[in-house]
């Protein structure tokens, strides 16, 4: 996947990982560093600190873009994807994404940071959906080849 990070001076790569089939992310509120993916093929919980995945058990509310996990607990986790819904666009530090569309797809994503600097970190063909966690520690990117998630240094 293609993703430009190089002039994100606060970022780096944490996890990049081929999805086949991916439909749904969302991060946890009560774990900001965890992350929940979901697949035709598989649901998958991220570790965006360590890089550790595994597996887990999802009841999906496609209606309400919410999904809740069995590796975490009594939350609902907020959906975005390639159906709709949203993750956040902005951080608590001031960092934040551009969306650009055509009419039928999302084609360019510019990272703004604090500073007020621009970077286009993606443009080409649709996207899924692009966000941060809720802390802002972490970036997620993902389009049909897979996801990107960056960690801030």
């Amino acid at each position: 996947m293609w993703i430009n990070i190089s002039e994100l001076k606060e970022w780096h790569l944490s996890i990049e990982k081929v999805v086949g089939g991916f439909e749904w992310l969302g991060f946890s509120k009560k774990s900001p560093e965890k992350m929940l993916c979901i697949s035709s093929e598989k649901s998958t919980i991220f570790d965006c600190l360590s890089g550790f995945a595994e597996e887990c058990g999802v009841n999906l509310y496609e209606e309400r873009f919410i999904a809740v996990c069995d590796k975490l607990p009594g939350e609902e986790i907020v959906l975005s994807g390639q159906y709709g819904g949203r993750i956040l666009h902005n951080t608590p530090k001031g960092e934040k994404v551009q969306i650009e569309t055509s009419p039928d797809f999302i084609t360019t994503v510019t990272f703004i940071t604090s500073k007020k600097k621009r970077n286009i970190i993606y443009s080409n063909y649709g996207y899924y959906t692009c966000g941060f966690s809720f802390d802002g520690q972490y970036f997620v990117f993902a389009q049909d080849a897979g996801l990107t998630i960056l960690k801030r240094k």
